[in-house]
């Protein structure tokens, strides 16, 4: 926290002795989003919006200058391990101009069928990097540490889709922790409507579709984005134009190769008074698809039942007897009398039964396969039905150990609650013990101060000889109103009142007893840990940390008596 307030309060000092420049908000700016890797606006997204097993790489040079304006990159892996289930695996380095932070992103999306062509769709981002301070020009000179902090931040998603219509919800950092200060932020809200319209202006390139897309994204401490896209997409290529509020408009286009390597590019311009002097922002888009691409809502439905329907009609059935007679009728020869001399009647009568017998046999062979045909169905179908009623049985099983669980872990809670109430009384009554000893060690402090305020007076008007190296600033009492003549021991200043009241509850914390005064002239808070009537006591008490209360710097700020 010290060394983010530091950094701040140096980044305003040197925004007015370089000029006002445009400041971002802290979101990750993914509003062009809409061919690839779009699972960084909604998790939702990596379902159908990705490319399943493809590899896509997206970067954002903000207003041009890689050397200085914020930048963004983001390398993502989609994998769909089912058609309702998705996966994703990424790295993300995003500078936001005041902080560098870098890490991985874990995504996993889900859809539940609710009826037909009605989708709900979950989904998660999970993202861990470690943030810097991105620009230290300054902290050499003032000698600011500028260790890294280690951040965790969870961004849930839903989306309901009717068809080719969808509406998307997200918060872009439910859980925004900061393990290194142990503290955490506020919400990003993004809400997206969108619909895709199939389109035939290329019958020769397939999966042709243009998707219109409206979204409105709350930022905290800055003002609420919105905006819209329109994509139009083949299997060659896609192009896309949209505005944002504070960003401005954007154009793009990309094309695809072989169904497997994808190239894009995109400008965006600022067009608002506070961005009109800022240079165009650009992006790139990569992407290389590892498997066969899906199309949208694509379904192979076999009705079993219709098959066997079918085999049967194919395999005709002929029972009747007189129908086998007539073929064999068909099979006698036209007899003459010449032919009739190289055999006897007797040797045709039997020939003509053993062709009868034979076919005989065929036709009862080719019934009792059909029954074993149909034998074997029957089987497999009861098969079917067991293998369904062990199915439902394990679920049953599963829902009955999942209510056990449940019951189990509502009674684990209920004892953590009893133990987290017994602790917090604890904590309690030791905070009213700490704040009446406080009260105690401040009244005889306040009686110390006044016994040696009769003294200070004369040392208001001597003048300091400041030594080399040494941190010091003298104003007169009339520029500070109520403020007593008197050496103070600052331990810092603050220009945001959120970082201010921070580490004035830290110092108390730490048992400390920390005051502070604001300057109108700088509208600054200064934090001191006390005030002494001489230099030498000032000095003193800065050399030694306050006794060795306090390990942090300090400085001593003069307000002279008239």
């Amino acid at each position: 926290m010290r060394r983010i307030t530091v950094f701040l309060f140096v980044y305003f000092i040197s925004f007015n002795f370089f000029g006002q420049e445009a400041t971002l908000p802290e979101d990750f700016r993914q509003h062009n989003l809409t061919q690839f890797n779009a699972s960084l606006w909604n998790a939702t997204y990596a379902l159908d919006w990705n490319t399943p097993k493809a590899i896509s790489l997206w970067t954002r040079w903000q207003w041009q200058s890689v050397d200085t304006d914020p930048t963004s990159i983001f390398v993502n892996y989609t994998h769909d391990f089912t058609p309702n289930t998705a996966v994703g695996l990424g790295f993300l380095e995003h500078n936001t101009g005041t902080f560098l932070n870098t890490g991985g992103v874990l995504n996993f999306a889900q859809s539940i069928s609710i009826r037909e062509n009605i989708n709900l769709i979950l989904g998660a981002n999970v993202y861990l990097f470690r943030q810097e301070i991105a620009d230290d020009r300054f902290n050499a000179d003032l000698g600011i540490e500028t260790e890294s902090d280690f951040l965790a931040q969870f961004s849930p998603a839903i989306r309901l889709n009717i068809s080719s219509f969808n509406l998307a919800l997200s918060l872009e950092n439910a859980i925004d922790y900061n393990f290194s200060l142990s503290e955490s932020n506020t919400n990003s809200f993004i809400g997206v409507l969108s619909n895709d319209f199939p389109v035939t202006l290329f019958p020769s390139i397939a999966n042709n579709f243009v998707r219109p897309i409206v979204y409105v994204k709350t930022i905290p401490d800055a003002d609420t984005q919105y905006g819209g896209n329109i994509l139009f997409s083949t299997d060659k290529f896609w192009t896309q134009a949209g505005y944002n509020s504070f960003y401005g408009p954007s154009g793009g286009v990309g094309v695809t190769f072989f169904k497997k390597l994808s190239f894009g590019g995109l400008v965006e311009f600022g067009v608002s008074d506070l961005l009109s002097d800022e240079d165009t922002t650009f992006e790139f888009i990569a992407s290389y698809n590892f498997g066969k691409r899906k199309a949208e809502n694509e379904v192979l439905d076999v009705d079993i039942e219709e098959v066997e329907e079918i085999e049967e009609e194919a395999i005709p059935e002929i029972d009747n007897e007189d129908e086998l007679e007539k073929e064999d009728e068909q099979l006698e020869p036209i007899e003459t009398a010449e032919e009739e001399t190289s055999q006897t009647k007797e040797e045709e009568k039997t020939t003509k039964k053993a062709l009868r017998e034979e076919k005989k046999k065929a036709k009862e062979d080719e019934k009792l396969k059909k029954k074993e045909l149909k034998k074997e169905k029957a089987r497999a179908a009861l098969e079917a039905i067991r293998l369904k009623e062990k199915q439902e049985q394990e679920e049953l099983d599963r829902i009955r150990q999942e209510e056990e669980a449940a019951q189990i872990k509502q009674a684990e809670e209920a004892a953590k609650i009893k133990r987290e109430k017994a602790l917090l009384e604890e904590q309690a009554k030791a905070k009213a013990d700490s704040i009446r000893i406080q009260a105690q060690k401040e009244i005889e402090l306040l009686k110390e101060q006044r016994r040696i305020d009769s003294i200070a007076q004369i040392s208001q008007t001597k003048k300091v000889e400041v030594l080399p190296g040494e941190k010091y600033e003298e104003v007169s009492n009339t520029t500070i109103d109520g403020l007593a003549p008197g050496f103070y021991l600052i331990a810092n200043v603050f220009g945001t009142q959120r970082y201010f009241n921070a580490f004035m509850k830290d110092l108390a914390d730490k048992g400390l007893a920390p005051k502070s005064f604001y300057r109108t002239e700088n509208k600054y808070n200064y934090v001191y840990l006390r005030r002494y009537n001489t230099i030498e006591e000032a000095r003193e008490a800065r050399n030694s940390g306050l006794n060795g209360r306090y390990s942090g710097k300090t400085w001593i700020f003069r307000v002279k008596g008239n």
